[in-house]
């Protein structure tokens, strides 16, 4: 993969934050906090459809993408058993979707419900959409669906803010909607000529079968990542109230810049380490890039923690907590993507099981932690409960890696990860009462975490150049454009 093609997938991740810097802003000026906790309700409610039914199939689909020869059938195969079952998880909530929607939103409207239902399946198709275009190197075309529903939302919030309109959850859950389809149009544009042969495309139950196999433990460990990630939106929805939920949902939003880095990184690693499998190459590279990404986890948390203070200046006055709270935040995309690379060896072993079993550990850490800390604490308990087990959840699945694969360096990844997640809960406890001192800090650690990865930026930097001069000296031909492609 050439820097063009890395540079093609970042540029998604990083101008849907920068917008992001925006939209979460205008959305808590423009709405009530109890409409900004709905909409994390929906959310949260979406990620665990799209986990639920694809069965785990969409990994699959990136595991065995290099191995099918029609790569049709295997898009078909993948994505036709989720599909079923979600139409038959449609069928089975219509008799009830009044006290789902008043469960959900405190509000028994059941058009919230079904609008909600729409993003799901919206959701769905564009999740094994965008797996095309990741797996072909299509970074661009990516990046563009990612960038199109940001600006929509924005647009269509800001439209909504004229008071011609009515400021209610109806119109905000609708603007949302409104974004997951324009990225499905762009989706369908920019893969028709791979989706349209899967209509067709023959596949026996024994391929499905298969399939299911490897990714019926990604079922479970999916649904178990979303409980991980979900804890704190359903802890504060039931345990404390829906302005708090609207206080850690801005606080996650700005954790944004750790979620570019995990979008980017997520994208890229997985497809080029079962390439660099398919191809025996040595794996002992992998050693080198866990320590290298977390130079870059330690840099941006201690970036993030030197800048927070900025947020005062662009939120409303009730949500002075949250450049507080969103350090705790930024643990959560950090580690899970620094725990992408350490625990590559179970993907390589297919020990699936195991992503289970560690997302389960992380889980009740968070639980147990939750429903201590958030009755009292509201947002502030939410994402000290959150930051710990992410933290758990980096460890087990290092450690599941190690014993089933091979022994690597760990000790100094646990140091540098433990101390950024205490950091940040000491910044939470201590910054209201010496933010002028707790802000002196994160920057008197910026050159001490420079200082302490020298070698792997110079590393990087070296890797860096390498690949620019081989591009110079190489040049990759442009790609045919593809009629009915977008640009």
């Amino acid at each position: 993969m050439n820097i063009r093609t890395v540079l093609a997938f970042a540029i998604g991740p990083i101008a849907t934050a920068g917008l992001g810097l925006v939209t979460v802003p205008v959305i808590a000026w423009v709405f009530p906090p109890a409409d900004v906790g709905r909409l994390n309700i929906v959310q949260i409610a979406v990620s665990f459809g799209v986990l639920l039914f694809n069965l785990g199939l969409d990994r699959a689909y990136v595991r065995e993408y290099h191995e099918w020869n029609d790569r049709g059938a295997l898009l078909k195969a993948c994505f036709a058993p989720g599909l079923a079952l979600m139409l038959l998880a449609m069928l089975f909530t219509m008799p009830i979707d009044k006290q789902l929607a008043d469960w959900l939103f405190g509000l028994g409207h059941t058009a919230y419900y079904w609008t909600l239902v729409a993003c799901v399946v919206v959701s769905f198709i564009s999740r094994f959409l965008s797996l095309i275009l990741r797996m072909q190197d299509r970074g661009m075309a990516f990046s563009m669906s990612q960038i199109l529903p940001k600006v929509i939302l924005l647009l269509a919030v800001g439209v909504l803010a004229l008071p011609v309109f009515s400021r209610s959850f109806g119109a905000l859950e609708a603007a949302y909607l409104a974004s997951l389809l324009s990225v499905l149009f762009v989706y369908s544009l920019n893969t028709w000529r791979e989706w349209s042969p899967a209509l067709r495309a023959p596949v026996s139950r024994a391929q499905v079968r298969g399939l299911i196999n490897y990714g019926a433990p990604l079922i479970f460990a999916g649904v178990a990542y979303w409980g991980l990630d979900a804890t704190s939106t359903l802890a504060l929805r039931s345990l404390s109230s829906l302005p708090e939920l609207a206080i850690y949902s801005v606080s996650m939003s700005f954790a944004g810049v750790g979620v570019v880095f995990q979008t980017i990184f997520t994208v890229l690693w997985a497809p080029m380490v079962y390439k660099w499998v398919a191809n025996g190459v040595d794996m002992r590279r992998v050693d080198h890039i866990a320590h290298q990404a977390l130079a870059v986890v330690c840099t941006l948390w201690v970036l993030s923690g030197t800048m927070s203070w900025l947020i005062d200046f662009i939120l409303p006055a009730h949500y002075h907590q949250v450049k507080y709270l969103m350090l705790c935040c930024i643990g959560e995309p950090l580690l899970y993507t620094l725990s992408e690379v350490t625990c590559v060896g179970i993907g390589i072993t297919r020990r699936s099981m195991l992503s289970l079993w560690s997302t389960v550990a992380a889980l009740l850490v968070n639980v147990v932690i939750s429903v201590w800390l958030v009755p009292g604490y509201g947002a502030a308990g939410a994402v000290v409960a959150n930051s710990i087990a992410f933290l758990a959840f980096f460890v087990a699945r290092t450690e599941a890696s190690a014993h089933v694969w091979r022994p690597f360096p760990r000790a100094r990844l646990y140091v540098f990860v433990t101390a950024m997640v205490g950091l940040s809960i000491a910044t939470l406890v201590l910054g209201p009462r010496a933010p002028v001192q707790v802000g002196l800090v994160w920057l008197a650690l910026l050159p001490v975490v420079i200082w302490c990865f020298r070698v792997e930026w110079a590393a990087m930097h070296a890797s860096l150049r390498q690949a620019l001069k081989s591009e110079r000296a190489y040049p990759e031909p442009e790609p045919e454009e593809v009629p009915g492609s977008l640009p």
